[in-house]
């Protein structure tokens, strides 16, 4: 028994794993399983995860796009900064490309991330899956991280020259600037089915400032009078980030 008891001495000072914040265990100076102490809050460990909705891609003349749609089930903390991979398969399920971009989602908000206009030469996408990156996400509480005010107004959506046009004008309602607006927009056909995306982006509007947006979405000739112009409109998206 005196042996066995030094070998065990032994064992736990030379040989046992030292605390970590991801082995499974309250040790340490965690004040709960793998959290707290020198570890990640547990506040933060237990938060819901991001969810993200199964991908759809749209192609166009070669030009791809991805679309996906995010949601942060969590009241008590944003994710000011997250990063997402958008990948493009064949039908062997070869990566054709593979872009790397990031994002952020408020507290209790849905929203979508799109991919557009992706150019592929290598091959031809039969599928598109975006993901995140869940170690990148930088949690914050919604006070440190609030959404700017903005005004939306003169949306519209007309067909030019074979394209169709998205516009529209943003307004910094806040005394501040706002560093990113982004404009996504979803392309619906008269079946109520996606078509296509773009997205526009606006860097530093200024406090009170308004910033035009257009959009150029081409499309092949035999589905430019599918388009629904008054449902595309609709599916205009912005993200603002203070």
């Amino acid at each position: 028994m005196i042996f066995a008891g030094i070998v065990w001495g032994i064992y736990s000072l030379e040989f046992k794993p030292a605390p970590s914040c991801f082995d499974n265990q309250q040790n340490g100076q965690e004040t709960g399983i793998d959290c707290g102490g020198d570890c990640v809050s547990c506040e933060i460990k237990n938060l819901e995860r991001l969810s993200v909705e199964t991908t759809v891609l749209l192609a166009s003349d070669r030009v791809y796009s991805a679309i996906t749609e995010v949601k942060n089930p969590n009241n008590n903390f944003s994710a000011s900064s997250f990063e997402y991979t958008a990948n493009f398969y064949d039908k062997s399920g070869t990566v054709l490309q593979s872009i790397k971009n990031r994002s952020f989602i408020y507290q209790n908000e849905t929203k979508p991330i799109i991919e557009a206009g992706v150019k592929i030469t290598n091959g031809i996408p039969d599928k598109a899956e975006i993901t995140i990156d869940e170690k990148s996400i930088v949690w914050t509480k919604p006070e440190n991280f609030s959404k700017p005010n903005y005004d939306l107004k003169n949306t519209t959506t007309t067909i030019e020259n074979g394209q169709v046009i998205v516009s529209g004008d943003i307004t910094n309602k806040d005394n501040f600037i706002i560093s990113k607006i982004i404009a996504d927009v979803i392309l619906i056909d008269k079946s109520g089915k996606e078509m296509g995306a773009s997205k526009y982006e606006i860097k530093n509007l200024g406090n009170f400032g308004t910033a035009f947006f257009k959009m150029a979405i081409p499309l092949s000739s035999d589905l430019i009078n599918s388009v629904d112009l008054e449902a595309t409109t609709n599916n205009i998206y912005i993200e603002v980030l203070k």
